[in-house]
């Protein structure tokens, strides 16, 4: 099983200091959602969202968004934001840098425009952060890690996190079938939390990053 943090610590922002982790934004939270779209599973999430007026961001798995537009399309009607998540979810560390390249350039083709991006897993070296950076992308980290892809995931001390999370925070969350039994606990608390809080939930926009 992979290690992760659910908060990540202060130094891994400095290492990746190109990367985006946190948007200050006062009484907002970014939610996101990795590795769809996923028929049932992004859908349910769309509703859920509507019902608490909230607006989030989608990083897009390539060959998921050409194996189901219409999904695609329901994301982006509802006014969410979109970004790209490569096109078979691979790690940069696995890759050339002319093939992770391939790879974001063929996800990113098949999205709307967009220039916002995540690597999958995290995983990306500096020079391939360094180099998406001046071409023109936004390399969008997090903050905190729902974990919801964890079949062993302890809930209470996601939700704990979860519920910690400072204005301007970015949460991950997961629209795949593999995290969906998790995501059904986490995300409607999550919602149900920062909106007693009167927070807003925003999707990320490119322009205000420039």
């Amino acid at each position: 099983m992979r290690t992760y943090f659910f908060k990540n610590p202060w130094w891994l922002s400095r290492f990746y200091h190109k990367a985006i982790f946190q948007i200050q934004q006062d009484r907002t939270i970014y939610l996101t959602f990795d590795d769809g779209p996923t028929p049932e599973v992004t859908p349910w999430v769309l509703r859920l969202l509507d019902k608490y007026n909230a607006k989030a961001t989608f990083f897009c798995i390539g060959r998921m968004a050409e194996k189901y537009p219409e999904i695609l399309n329901q994301v982006i009607d509802a006014r969410h934001a979109v970004g790209g998540h490569t096109y078979r979810h691979l790690s940069g560390w696995k890759l050339t840098n002319d093939e992770y390249f391939e790879e974001v350039e063929k996800g990113m083709s098949l999205l709307p425009e967009t220039k916002l991006f995540r690597p999958p897993y995290g995983q990306i070296r500096l020079n391939q952060l360094s180099l998406l950076n001046e071409k023109g992308f936004q390399t969008i980290m997090w903050s905190h890690l729902s974990g919801d892809f964890d079949g062993q995931v302890d809930l209470e001390k996601s939700m704990e996190a979860m519920k910690a999370a400072a204005e301007g925070s970015i949460l991950v969350f997961h629209d795949s079938t593999k995290g969906f039994k998790n995501l059904k606990v986490l995300l409607p608390q999550v919602l149900d939390h920062f909106s007693n809080l009167r927070y807003s939930f925003k999707s990320i926009d490119q322009n205000d990053l420039n």
